[in-house]
């Protein structure tokens, strides 16, 4: 009977890709590179606050319009093969934009814990409208030099372990 060898150490079957963040401005195309998005945002938001004027906001850009940069908002986006972009604008347009945001999600959870239909409801009508209205209000031309933010997510392929290694 011939010996069977085991591989001891990490299974890296089980998860064959990880996620490289890379993080560039708009002053600096060269990229910094992190290991998780946690890291790779507040590496974003520690620069903002270096090279934007102060008192301005950092916003995510989205397909709806400008949203708060806040960590939930970006873990929460589907960001496979993307390229998040962050921009700065005031503060209080994006403290509106953010209540009203929430005010709509809190309507939305109430709708689903009721078991109500959110599209027959007047008052979630008038929240996504005012959330778009105030994204479109939002204006970053009054920030003289404004620097942007793209962090890229490049999947690295692990190489999985063989009996001979």
């Amino acid at each position: 009977m011939k010996p069977q060898q085991h591989w001891i150490g990490t299974n890296t079957n089980m998860k064959p890709t990880t996620n490289i963040f890379l993080v560039t401005n708009s002053n600096d195309e060269r990229p910094v590179a992190f290991s998780n998005i946690g890291t790779a945002l507040e590496f974003v938001r520690d620069s903002h606050g270096d090279l934007n004027a102060e008192g301005s906001a950092l916003m995510l850009e989205t397909a709806s319009g400008l949203v708060p940069a806040t960590n939930k908002v970006v873990k929460d986006r589907n960001f496979t093969n993307r390229v998040l972009r962050f921009t700065a604008t005031d503060a209080d347009g994006a403290k509106l934009v953010a209540d009203a945001q929430s005010k709509l999600d809190g309507a939305l959870q109430a709708c689903a814990l009721v078991g109500v239909d959110p599209d027959n409801v007047a008052t979630v009508g008038n929240l996504r409208a005012a959330v778009i209205e105030l994204q479109g209000n939002l204006d970053n031309s009054s920030l003289a030099e404004v620097v942007t933010f793209d962090v890229a997510i490049l999947p690295l392929h692990k190489r999985k372990h063989s009996k001979k290694s």
